[in-house]
């Protein structure tokens, strides 16, 4: 669609104008391509998808930080993990010891975030609320088809709650499921362990005299024997769990539903486009059944979840048994097809015909090929990962999450490997910083000398490496001397004296600052 301004838009292409055309010589000069114009729609997916990535990194990136933990290590190494010798153990054996590895993960994920002062608590903090704030900035409404008359209201309406549930990102990572005063985890343990007494509280016998039908049922139930001070604490983590699981609800339950209305209504809008096969109509119905799929997906894990959260609260064995694991990972799953879900409704807006200001649609056929190619190919990326993460996610729930011998014995051999490559890139970080501290404590000719030879390559005065000081010439003079008929240094002084020129930038940067500082 070539774009027009001003009164004479109307009259381009009439009699006038192919008269003008017809009397007027050829011109020898070619004319520029239109040009596309541009409106705020085009741009109105980026602060939902920056905001979704950020929070779907912040869930992965937590997950693999919390391995790290002081706490998981501790639990880690009472395991035969990194006793246990893959080459002779049989399957049976190293089966046993990665459902041992598993059960070092928290029940819940909220119990894996709640530490916000710790390494992973403050990554996923972090993440999360910049995520978050980044996503609530979004005009939700450009990114789907409009709606007129009543529809526009209702419509409208769906768009705001979307926005209010998005922000229930950003509570949920102020609400913790575990404080100073407060604490879950503790009480679950707590209420499983205390063993069951007929003494009432003060308040369990007024509640008992005033209500008889209560009371007769607080006889028989015969209640925990608490204190004071722990049924205080169950009071104020019974609130802030209501809080935390509320937020929980918005992000994980509710967000899906009002995508779903929102999707629907997409496909009743474009069913024209779709039934005559409009490229663009079709590669949004190719990640309109990828969001599908990922809204019945985190249904489905999340109600796996709380199945087994809520049978397995108050089990004193909870802590040994199979759901301790299972929860975890169920939830995990719909904490991550959260954030695809949220990447995917960004990436179907790019195929969706955006209205200017003129009131014309300008639809995705008419972009430039290069903007095209590069959305089809991005689209279709996201949809083939996150698509095979939900069917995966799927098929775990539906089998309970049952492994293998050969399966969980492929996992120890994973899980091995990452602790080794992680190992490895540690050793390579730690001899890097290593090697760079003796490169700038190494003597030479002090700061000073190293702050003039910086300002005489900015000024331009010299443009050859930085000559070597006195002391450097006299010890690499010595050492000539004393040893006369060597071809060269040894391996392992070639190499530092290599590295020391590769960093000499950094002696004179170093220098440069302490200047500044003096």
């Amino acid at each position: 669609r070539i774009a027009h301004s001003g009164s004479s838009a109307a009259h381009v292409g009439g009699p006038a104008s192919r008269r003008t055309a017809a009397s007027s010589p050829p011109s020898t000069t070619s004319r520029p391509p239109p040009m596309l114009e541009t409106s705020e729609a085009d741009w109105a997916w980026v602060p939902l998808y920056g905001g979704s990535w950020l929070c779907f990194s912040a869930i992965m990136l937590t997950r693999q930080m919390y391995k790290l933990s002081p706490g998981f290590r501790k639990r880690l190494r009472n395991t035969r993990f990194f006793e246990v010798n893959t080459a002779e153990a049989s399957e049976a054996e190293m089966a046993s010891v990665m459902l041992d590895a598993f059960r070092c993960y928290p029940a819940t994920v909220s119990e894996m975030v709640e530490d916000s002062a710790s390494a992973h608590g403050m990554v996923f903090r972090a993440l999360m609320v910049t995520g978050g704030l980044a996503a609530t900035g979004t005009r939700l409404g450009q990114l789907s088809a409009p709606a007129s008359g009543g529809f526009a209201l209702l419509l409208g309406t769906v768009h705001a709650l979307r926005t209010f549930s998005i922000c229930s990102v950003v509570g949920f990572s102020f609400a913790p499921s575990g404080g100073p005063d407060y604490d879950v985890s503790q009480l679950r343990d707590e209420l499983a362990a205390s063993p069951r007494s007929a003494k009432l509280q003060r308040g369990s016998r007024h509640l008992r005299d005033t209500v008889p039908w209560i009371g007769a049922w607080i006889d028989d139930a015969q209640l925990k024997a608490l204190s004071d001070e722990r049924r205080e604490l169950l009071t104020r983590t019974a609130v802030a769990g209501m809080i935390h699981m509320v937020l929980a609800f918005l992000m994980l339950s509710v967000l899906p539903a009002l995508e779903l209305i929102v999707l629907l209504w997409d496909a009743h809008s474009f069913a024209p486009a779709i039934r005559a096969c409009s490229p663009w109509a079709l590669a949004w119905s190719a990640l309109a059944a990828v969001r599908l799929l990922h809204i019945g997906c985190i249904a489905g894990c999340l109600n796996y979840f709380l199945f087994f959260f809520y049978s397995g609260f108050l089990n004193p064995n909870f802590a040994s048994s199979a759901a301790f694991y299972k929860g975890f990972w169920a939830e995990f799953a719909a904490a991550r097809m959260f954030a695809q879900l949220m990447i995917l409704a960004a990436a179907a807006s790019w195929f969706v015909p955006h209205y200017q200001q003129d009131g014309s649609p300008l639809l995705f056929d008419e972009r430039p090929l290069a903007g095209r190619a590069v959305a089809v190919a991005v689209a279709a990326a996201h949809g083939a990962s996150f698509g095979r993460f939900a069917l995966r996610s799927a098929w775990k729930s539906l089998r309970n999450l049952e492994y293998s011998e050969a399966e969980l014995a492929s996992l120890l051999l994973q899980w091995r490997r990452a602790e080794g490559l992680f190992q490895s890139l540690l050793d390579a970080y730690l001899l890097s910083l290593q090697a760079l501290q003796s490169t700038l404590t190494a003597d030479g000719s002090g700061p000073e000398g190293l702050a003039a030879q910086l300002c005489r390559l900015l000024r331009g005065g010299s443009r050859g490496p930085p000559e070597a000081s006195p002391p450097e010439r006299q010890r690499a003079g010595g050492q000539q001397g004393s040893r006369p008929g060597e071809a060269g240094r040894s391996g392992a002084e070639g190499g530092l004296t290599m590295l020391r020129r590769q960093l000499s930038w950094a002696r004179q940067f170093r220098g440069a600052l302490k200047m500044h500082d003096e």
